[in-house]
């Protein structure tokens, strides 16, 4: 198996486990439902994935691409590949300036009252952002098998 084989096998199953991992954030809270416990217990879940599982591989999945680029056959002004790290950046972004302080306003919330609107407010804002984050890596996911430009 050549060097790139194996990058690119690195690159391939770490996206699939981060963006697992994600997909499952919004199934933990749906299961948690208003139970106190079962929120804080559920965002702690779900904290532990992307500190110990999620972000660690987006990483890996961000030297495995730059090292494939260098090696390879694409350069960085590769459309697809500029498009996707782009994206990559955007998703980041959001994650530590939008999802991870909304994540923390939401065990906030569930600490004082998972029945309340301003729980019900932070779930909601949590759920998005999770949602949207995703979305942006399915795109990134698609411009990696498709590279449509």
């Amino acid at each position: 198996m050549s060097f790139e084989s194996v990058l690119k096998f690195i690159h391939v199953l770490s996206a699939i486990v981060a963006l697992g991992a994600n997909v499952t954030y919004v199934v933990w809270l749906r299961l948690a439902g208003r139970d106190r416990e079962r929120v804080l217990f559920a965002i702690s879940g779900i904290r532990y994935l992307d500190r110990r599982l999620a972000n660690p591989l987006y990483i890996l999945v961000l030297l495995t691409g730059v090292a494939m680029v260098l090696n390879g056959q694409y350069s960085f002004e590769t459309g697809w590949i500029a498009a996707a790290i782009v994206l990559y950046l955007l998703t980041a972004a959001v994650g530590i300036v939008l999802f991870a302080p909304a994540i923390r306003r939401q065990v906030a919330e569930a600490e004082r009252d998972t029945a309340s609107a301003a729980y019900a407010a932070a779930a909601s804002r949590s759920v998005t952002l999770a949602l949207v984050t995703t979305a942006i890596v399915f795109v990134i996911v698609w411009l990696m098998v498709g590279k449509p430009f």
